[in-house]
């Protein structure tokens, strides 16, 4: 992902979501569905944020799906498990 500004290409910095991945790794254990459904969310969302389509997420939303995937996974995932910074 780049931005041009006079005539300058430099990248943007990005926030990768790594829900997906966290949610193949427990296969068996969670869906996508599941997660959405026990999360109290839309579907929708979740998939977004699987497939890194979301632009922003509400924090306390963050929170809860947090939650749950613990709830769910039986393991203790936190913010940086789930976002990623890439300058």
């Amino acid at each position: 992902m780049y931005n041009v500004k006079r005539e300058r290409c430099y990248p943007v910095p990005h926030i990768r979501i790594k829900l997906g991945e966290i949610i193949e790794r427990n296969e068996g254990k969670i869906t996508k569905n599941a997660l959405a459904r026990e999360a109290k969310v839309r579907p929708n969302l979740i998939y977004d944020l699987c497939d890194d389509k979301t632009k922003r997420i509400d924090l306390e939303t963050l929170a809860i799906i947090i939650a749950t995937l613990n709830e769910l996974t039986g393991k203790n995932y936190k913010v940086g498990d789930i976002l990623e910074y890439l300058p």
